[in-house]
């Protein structure tokens, strides 16, 4: 299919002709550090990046179709790679670990905890109000959002979220017509969260002010 790339000295895993609408692993080169490149889609459209130690380290480039600007992009990193351009490059896990050891922070949560949290939530209250803090910023958010408002939070990694607040009130505003002012008529969620927290052993504080239980990943 991609006759034309040179993998220089990777190993070609995967060399596979898309499919018209199924998407899968087109493109798939390994180097011996452990670094791959990754293209990902179908004929009409898809995406490429670097992976290493299994952890995305580069952006992901979207293409639109199959055709010699998508080959000659695509070369051009295969080439960046082999000349050791993202052999030092941080994975996300190495990220986190820099900063927990620099910040002398301790653990709270894992992978199956979060799983567990964020399932339960997406699956009986999926319009509770959050906000949540990762390593990588330095100020903490101020307004609060939901899940479904969040589209970055399906490819959030889980372990870089310092904590997590979830609010235990939903607002809904009801409107009363053009005569009479709208009003917020507020549901108090408190007790179901409570359970959740308490079904999955999740450890959390209750912040008075915001009202709003607070998972932290780190302390």
């Amino acid at each position: 299919m991609f006759e034309n790339l040179n993998p220089r000295s990777a190993e070609i895993i995967s060399n596979k002709v898309p499919e018209k609408n199924e998407s899968s692993i087109l493109y798939n080169l390994k180097w011996k550090d452990n670094i791959q490149f990754l293209l990902y889609g179908n004929c009409h459209l898809g995406w490429y990046y670097i992976l290493k130690n299994n952890e995305q380290i580069s952006p992901s480039y979207n293409y639109r179709k199959i055709d010699d600007i998508l080959i000659k992009n695509m070369q051009k990193i295969i080439d960046e790679i082999e000349s050791g351009k993202y052999k030092n490059k941080k994975t996300p896990s190495e990220k986190i670990r820099l900063i927990v050891e620099k910040r002398k922070l301790y653990s709270l949560m894992n992978n199956t905890k979060w799983r567990e949290l964020i399932k339960a939530i997406k699956e009986e209250m999926y319009d509770i109000p959050i906000k949540y803090k990762t390593l990588f910023e330095e100020k903490s958010p101020s307004c609060y959002w939901t899940m479904a408002g969040d589209e970055h939070f399906e490819y959030l990694n889980m372990a870089s979220v310092e904590w997590f607040k979830i609010s235990t009130e939903i607002k809904v505003l009801k409107s009363r017509g053009r005569l009479i002012e709208d009003k917020f008529i507020v549901y108090d969620k408190k007790a179901e969260l409570h359970q959740i927290l308490e079904r999955f052993h999740i450890p959390f504080e209750y912040d008075e002010e915001e009202n709003a239980f607070v998972v932290y990943g780190y302390r």
